[in-house]
């Protein structure tokens, strides 16, 4: 097993079933705090998630609204209750992953977090489902909720635009060393790294806490 010493502190975004990175950095820090209080940025993990399915990679993303337009602060931003994205979300993973190995033990788990309906606000959906991820792993995890945006982030390393879909924005951050594990369409397109943690609990199953433990962080 690899051990990572990080003794100092890091800081968040909200996510919708984080990416494996998301879930590393958190596990082997001491102090994370996840921030609420930016402008909301396009195209990020705040509202949306990456899976695996017979037809390659799918990004699943949650309809939005914000009340403040372009200026909305991720606090703010609620979710559209015009569309069912909820049904298509589930229906989607339960085409991907119905044959994964540990698709019939966290089931129940995704598609009930999925269609929780009563945190409106984006931030509080995304908290429900980390902290039951992260206690379904049996991961002692604890992180704060800012008051406040941060705009000087001190000492703490600032991993709020670096753990992205898009191209790193911060220069040299390259993000936790993962090793190949199960995936069930691996003949087809090869091991697809760093998915939403929803890959690794259907394919991985129990050793999944395991697996977050081992990876190896650059910094």
């Amino acid at each position: 097993m690899t051990e990572n010493n990080n003794s100092g502190e890091i800081l968040l975004s909200t996510a919708y079933f984080p990416p494996l990175e998301y879930l590393a950095e958190l596990i082997h820090t001491p102090k994370a705090i996840i921030d609420i209080h930016e402008t909301y940025p396009k195209q990020t993990w705040r509202n949306r998630c990456a899976i695996a399915s017979g037809n390659g990679p799918v990004n699943l993303s949650i309809p939005i609204e914000k009340p403040s337009g372009n200026a909305t602060k991720t606090v703010d931003v609620l979710i559209s209750q015009h569309y069912s994205w909820r049904k298509n979300h589930w229906r989607t993973i339960h085409s991907a992953y119905r044959n994964a190995p540990f698709f019939i033990y966290y089931a129940d788990l995704i598609e009930q977090r999925i269609m929780d309906e009563q945190p409106v606000k984006l931030h509080e959906f995304n908290e429900r489902i980390l902290r039951a991820v992260l206690d379904e792993m049996n991961l002692d995890v604890s992180f704060g909720i800012t008051e406040t945006f941060i705009s000087q982030p001190g000492d703490a390393e600032d991993l709020r635009f670096c753990i992205s879909p898009k191209q790193r924005e911060r220069k040299g951050y390259q993000g936790p060393d993962f090793s190949p594990y199960y995936q069930i369409f691996e003949d087809r397109f090869g091991f697809i790294p760093n998915l939403s943690i929803i890959d690794l609990l259907f394919n991985l199953g129990p050793d999944s806490a395991g697996y977050l433990k081992q990876a190896k962080l650059s910094r």
